[in-house]
């Protein structure tokens, strides 16, 4: 089932286009990365879909509906780059994950019950009430996924959401991205930088530089011309196991 439709947009930004006729589907339960160089247009495009800028063309349908109509359902869930909850944040885990709840109509103790629970789920629930700045950098991800989790969306949004975590964390933290599709059929779209790592645990890439020049599965995308096209500079990529292209094997390489 179709949950997001992206049809032909073009973004302009202070004279300069930055996103031009943009076109692709999502389908419930699929997580997807966009991936491309700095500057590419990768956060622009999730604050379009999410009608926080506003296309010179196109039309986006999340739900079947406008973005601005969609947000108001409660089903979507969004995570900036830059958390809206400052590491020095002076309260606990069980704090931020409550301030998800916000806006929603249930006594005290179901919020924090609920909340608890999502903690829980991303592992957290013996750092309840540690300071959320004592927190490792993936430790506080985890935390700021649960506030997002706690409203119950249908589809994330995730902008660069391995960014201060070491490698480590970010293998955990794409297992746990794998284990929301499966066990709560969650439908993620992230923006990543981590090219060599997502595709093991994405169903599909989106190379996206100005143009959105690729949009498929893994194992197609990571193929030298594609990537030459995307990052627009002499790509090398290094592979270490023939049977594995769209693995933790290889790394790509910038002549």
């Amino acid at each position: 089932m179709k949950i997001l439709t992206v049809e032909n947009i073009s973004v302009i930004i202070n004279d300069r286009t930055i996103l031009e006729n943009i076109t692709f589907t999502v389908n419930k339960g699929e997580i997807i990365a966009i991936v491309g160089p700095n500057g590419g247009g990768k956060t622009t495009l999730i604050k379009t879909i999410l009608g926080f800028i506003k296309p010179i063309k196109g039309n986006i349908l999340l739900f079947g509906k406008s973005p601005e109509e969609a947000v108001k359902t409660g089903k979507i869930g969004y995570l900036p780059q830059k958390s809206s909850v400052p590491k020095d944040f002076p309260f606990s885990a069980l704090d931020v994950v409550l301030l998800g709840l916000i806006n929603k109509k249930i006594s005290k103790e179901e919020k924090i019950q609920k909340a608890r629970e999502y903690l829980r789920y991303v592992n957290m629930e013996s750092f309840e009430n540690k300071p959320y700045s004592s927190l490792s950098g993936g430790q506080q991800q985890r935390v700021s996924i649960a506030r997002v989790l706690v409203a119950d969306p249908e589809i994330i949004f995730l902008d660069e959401p391995s960014t201060g975590i070491d490698v480590v964390a970010q293998e955990s933290f794409y297992d746990f991205l794998r284990r929301l599709k499966e066990e709560k059929n969650m439908t993620v779209v992230m923006v990543s930088h981590d090219v060599g790592v997502v595709g093991r645990f994405v169903d599909k890439v989106a190379g996206l530089n100005r143009y959105l020049h690729f949009y498929g599965h893994p194992k197609e995308f990571f193929k030298k011309e594609t990537l030459q096209n995307i990052y627009g500079s002499e790509v090398e990529l290094i592979v270490h196991s023939p049977e594995c292209v769209a693995c933790e094997h290889f790394h790509i390489e910038f002549k």
